[in-house]
């Protein structure tokens, strides 16, 4: 069963002369392999470790993609999504505000699947951790064939990546044992689990937003926004100018946004959740929390309506952050 995938393990590990990266056709039946069980469990990390060495080129990141997007198709329901939300960094030195950008597009109407995986003992703030806290709609596998009515019911739902696939979870624990990311990381982000109409991509490292972008101009992804977030979050930094990329009809748009926080108002020695729910209900105005919720929400509905100017994007965030209904935390917990 595994000797077929040491192919794989050939290709990228023939040394200096021989060595060489894989096709799309190639990553395609290699991710499709160990999704379907074969391939052994030290095959896959060194597998992994051989192409992290170097990093993953667009048509590994295709192919892997392709398959992924193969096999989810034939296991999650055909529910009605308009944003995809990948959150697989954690934060280090801030809350996750992208959360808050998030639930005022639900609460105005957009529906949002939001997915991560989270490594415990990091020293980093997990999304799935502070959603739990919050009561929100979060999927398990006892659950989860309620997910099309937790969405319809409250137009925003997390789904931890072990309730999408199993093996794509043990995949990304592979870091646990080997003590390095993989490129599964940038798979998760690009798979769209549910085949939401838009989706919105934070990477940290220099040139992955390229990556993204050059792997979704081939995949003919419909409409995706990719940029550097904090932490390598889908959230911007509002300390910071940003370079968004915008693919969308076969088109890949760059645009660059001043930075919209000129103060250093961000508050990296408190991350207590309660900052987040005075922010939400207006008990009080975190002036790091205020402006990373507002740009985020800017770059979302900047791509949702094929928008490039902040200043135009900035006000119809703040119009839909002000008509933000403060009880929304509270009356769409799931009990």
């Amino acid at each position: 069963m595994s000797a077929d995938f040491t192919q794989f393990i050939k290709i990228l590990g023939k040394g200096k002369k021989g060595a060489r990266p894989l096709t799309t056709d190639e990553a395609e039946l290699a991710m499709s392999m160990m999704l379907a069980g074969q391939a052994l469990p030290e095959q896959e990390g060194a597998f992994w470790m051989l192409i992290r060495i170097r990093e993953e080129t667009v048509e590994e990141t295709v192919g892997f993609t392709k398959a992924v997007r193969a096999h989810l198709a034939k296991q999650m329901p055909n529910a009605k999504v308009d944003i995809d939300w990948p959150a697989y960094a954690g934060k280090r030195n801030e809350l996750p505000w992208f959360l808050l950008s998030a639930l005022a597009l639900a609460d105005a109407g957009y529906q949002i699947v939001m997915h991560g995986h989270s490594f415990k003992g990091e020293g980093r703030l997990y999304v799935d951790e502070v959603i739990q806290s919050l009561g929100l709609p979060f999927l398990t596998e006892q659950n989860a064939h309620l997910l099309e009515d937790h969405l319809a019911q409250h137009r925003f739902l997390y789904l931890p990546l072990a309730s999408i696939d199993k093996r794509l979870s043990k995949m990304m624990d592979l870091k646990l044992s080997l003590g390095l990311r993989s490129p599964v990381n940038t798979v998760v982000r690009m798979m769209n689990p549910l085949q939401a109409k838009h989706s919105v991509h934070g990477v940290f490292h220099k040139g992955y937003d390229d990556l993204h972008a050059q792997a979704c101009l081939q995949l003919e992804d419909p409409s995706v926004l990719i940029f550097r977030g904090g932490n390598g979050e889908a959230e911007i930094n509002p300390e910071r100018e940003v370079t968004l990329a915008t693919v969308q009809d076969g088109q890949l748009k760059w645009d660059k946004w001043a930075r919209y926080e000129h103060e250093h108002t961000r508050n990296k020695d408190n991350l207590s959740i309660e900052r987040l729910i005075d922010h939400w209900t207006g008990v009080s105005v975190d002036p790091f929390g205020e402006k990373a919720v507002l740009q985020t929400m800017a770059g979302v509905l900047g791509l949702i309506h094929n928008e490039p100017d902040q200043a135009h994007c900035l006000e119809l965030a703040a119009l839909l952050w002000q008509s933000r209904h403060r009880e929304y935390l509270q009356y769409n917990q799931v009990v």
